[in-house]
Protein backbone atom coordinates (compact mmCIF):
# COMPACT_ATOMS: atom_id res chain seq x y z
CA UNK A 1 0.00 0.00 0.00
CA UNK A 2 1.16 3.23 -0.71
CA UNK A 3 1.70 5.95 1.85
CA UNK A 4 1.15 9.78 0.77
CA UNK A 5 2.94 12.71 2.60
CA UNK A 6 0.58 13.86 5.10
CA UNK A 7 -0.59 17.60 4.01
CA UNK A 8 1.12 20.45 5.79
CA UNK A 9 -0.69 22.28 8.18
CA UNK A 10 -1.51 25.77 7.47
CA UNK A 11 0.84 26.53 10.52
CA UNK A 12 3.30 24.39 8.92
CA UNK A 13 3.09 26.53 5.76
CA UNK A 14 3.08 29.92 7.92
CA UNK A 15 6.21 28.38 9.88
CA UNK A 16 7.95 27.74 6.51
CA UNK A 17 6.80 31.23 5.02
CA UNK A 18 8.82 33.08 8.09
CA UNK A 19 11.57 30.93 7.71
CA UNK A 20 12.27 31.91 4.23
CA UNK A 21 13.08 35.46 5.26
CA UNK A 22 15.48 34.81 7.89
CA UNK A 23 19.89 35.05 6.17
CA UNK A 24 21.87 32.22 7.29
CA UNK A 25 23.23 34.01 10.60
CA UNK A 26 19.72 34.56 11.67
CA UNK A 27 18.53 30.64 11.41
CA UNK A 28 21.98 29.93 13.02
CA UNK A 29 20.48 31.94 15.99
CA UNK A 30 17.33 30.95 16.33
CA UNK A 31 18.55 27.53 15.74
CA UNK A 32 20.62 27.75 19.07
CA UNK A 33 18.94 30.17 20.75
CA UNK A 34 18.78 28.89 24.63
CA UNK A 35 17.30 30.62 28.14
CA UNK A 36 19.63 31.91 30.58
CA UNK A 37 20.46 30.11 33.67
CA UNK A 38 18.06 32.92 35.21
CA UNK A 39 14.89 32.12 33.05
CA UNK A 40 15.94 28.17 33.44
CA UNK A 41 16.01 28.35 36.93
CA UNK A 42 12.62 30.89 37.17
CA UNK A 43 10.69 27.72 34.81
CA UNK A 44 12.36 25.08 36.92
CA UNK A 45 11.07 26.40 39.85
CA UNK A 46 7.70 27.27 37.95
CA UNK A 47 7.64 23.68 37.14
CA UNK A 48 8.23 21.93 40.21
CA UNK A 49 4.99 24.37 41.59
CA UNK A 50 3.14 23.15 38.61
CA UNK A 51 3.68 19.48 39.71
CA UNK A 52 3.25 19.44 43.48
CA UNK A 53 -0.29 21.53 42.60
CA UNK A 54 1.03 24.82 44.57
CA UNK A 55 1.10 27.73 41.47
CA UNK A 56 -0.75 30.69 42.13
CA UNK A 57 -3.30 32.08 39.29
CA UNK A 58 -0.34 34.88 38.43
CA UNK A 59 2.10 31.41 38.34
CA UNK A 60 -0.05 29.49 36.34
CA UNK A 61 -0.48 32.05 33.65
CA UNK A 62 2.90 32.79 33.91
CA UNK A 63 3.92 29.04 33.40
CA UNK A 64 1.53 28.45 30.73
CA UNK A 65 2.49 31.81 28.68
CA UNK A 66 6.08 29.93 28.56
CA UNK A 67 4.91 26.79 27.87
CA UNK A 68 3.04 28.75 24.32
CA UNK A 69 5.88 30.38 23.33
CA UNK A 70 8.46 27.43 23.89
CA UNK A 71 6.47 25.57 21.73
CA UNK A 72 6.23 28.15 18.94
CA UNK A 73 10.19 28.54 19.63
CA UNK A 74 10.74 24.88 19.09
CA UNK A 75 8.69 24.77 15.64
CA UNK A 76 10.79 28.01 14.58
CA UNK A 77 13.98 26.56 15.39
CA UNK A 78 13.11 23.08 13.68
CA UNK A 79 12.28 24.84 10.42
CA UNK A 80 15.94 26.82 10.99
CA UNK A 81 17.72 23.86 11.68
CA UNK A 82 16.45 22.14 8.40
CA UNK A 83 17.08 24.87 6.21
CA UNK A 84 20.79 24.87 7.22
CA UNK A 85 20.95 20.91 7.18
CA UNK A 86 21.43 20.52 10.99
CA UNK A 87 20.84 17.58 12.78
CA UNK A 88 17.66 17.91 14.67
CA UNK A 89 17.40 16.65 17.90
CA UNK A 90 14.91 13.74 18.78
CA UNK A 91 15.09 14.22 22.84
Amino acid sequence: MKRTAPTPSLADKMLDLAADCFDAPTLNALARLRLNPKLTARVDRLAGRANEGELSPREREEYQAYIRTSEMLALIQLRARLKLGLPVSTG
